[in-house]
């Protein structure tokens, strides 16, 4: 259902026939530059955080996106950085270490902190949200080990112990620089184990006490586990969601349900929109199209059971989009910001 809502939403911005082929057509005619104007525009989009750890064959830079919008940072995926450090080796030719490996990593990541707005974990993909805070130097050397002998291109890939060990190195990275750290939670494609993504996983990284000043984001409603990212929000200070992803992909009555099972327990200055954009314009306009009608479905039921008053429904909307965002990231500092 969500392609379909999608296809009519993209036609009618377009004005082409309601067709995939009407639509190609106008896209290959038109240009890149020309509908990306067109689908940001219509998006009124004011500021990108940009992960830019994704493989692609052709990819634009952030200067090239700064044509579109007032703003764009960058979102570095630790987990790519991991492997990009690996498949480059050592400059001597010999064998990684686990030392020498975190002492390339973390000079990479101090190297741009200053540069970035968040780092972003896709643990849950490589494998699980379970992590262990006692993972040894031991165990991520016979992990890193395996992970070498698996050869070129580098993929940790269900390497437990050391995908654990760059998550707590990263951690103490974004503590030192004050960065938030976005997690994927949920759903995603077929190479996540969502039994695994559940965000309750969390829990002993949230408990620990030396990671409570490190802001957490979960992304993607953490759908099918909205209720759960909830409650981590409502019991943990320093636990915010995002709901990029869920919102267009999911039908409108799972969009819905998912934003309210977010708004269930956690407080409204917790809950942050994104449209999880990516490959193409066009799911930047769809996040923000879809967002807003979401919202103020959700608002307004809200409104009408009486657990909101028409000015406070939108001050939410107001922190929903833009200012739970500004604080998290620290955007208000930034130059040109919002």
């Amino acid at each position: 259902m969500g392609l379909k809502r999608s296809l009519r939403d993209v036609a009618e911005l377009y004005g082409t026939e309601l067709s995939l082929q009407g639509v190609e057509e106008y896209r290959r005619v038109s240009g890149l530059e020309s509908i990306s104007s067109t689908c940001f525009k219509a998006a009124r989009i004011s500021a990108i955080l940009m992960d830019d750890g994704i493989e692609m064959d052709k990819r634009h830079d952030i200067e090239w996106h700064k044509n579109f919008t007032p703003f764009v940072g960058r979102v570095l995926r630790t987990e790519r950085v991991a492997e990009q450090i690996l498949d480059q080796g050592l400059p001597d030719g010999s064998s990684w270490t686990i030392d020498s490996f975190t002492e390339a990593y973390v000079s990479k990541l101090k190297s741009v902190a200053n540069e970035i707005y968040a780092l972003k974990s896709i643990a849950a993909y490589y494998a699980g949200l379970e992590i262990n805070l006692n993972v040894t130097k031991n165990d991520a050397e016979e992990s890193l080990r395996q992970v070498l002998n698996a050869g070129k291109p580098v993929l940790l890939l269900n390497y437990k112990n050391v995908v654990d060990y760059i998550f707590l190195q990263s951690l103490d990275i974004a503590l030192s620089y004050n960065l938030p750290m976005q997690i994927h939670t949920g759903f995603g494609d077929r190479f996540l184990d969502l039994r695994k993504s559940n965000p309750l996983h969390l829990r002993a990284v949230l408990e620990e006490k030396r990671y409570a000043k490190c802001r957490f984001v979960l992304l993607h409603a953490s759908y099918p586990f909205s209720k759960e990212a909830s409650y981590l929000a409502s019991v943990y200070s320093q636990v915010y969601l995002d709901f990029g992803l869920a919102i267009p992909k999911l039908s409108v009555h799972g969009m819905t349900s998912a934003v309210k099972d977010l708004l269930n327990l956690a407080p409204i200055n917790k809950v942050m929109f994104s449209t999880d954009g990516y490959t193409f314009p066009e799911t930047f306009y769809l996040g923000a199209k879809n967002s807003r009608e979401v919202i103020f479905t959700v608002l307004r039921d809200a409104c009408i059971d009486g657990e909101l008053s028409i000015p406070e429904a939108v001050e939410a909307t107001k922190d929903i989009f833009a200012r739970n965002a500004i604080r998290f990231y620290n955007l208000s500092s930034a130059n040109g910001a919002p």
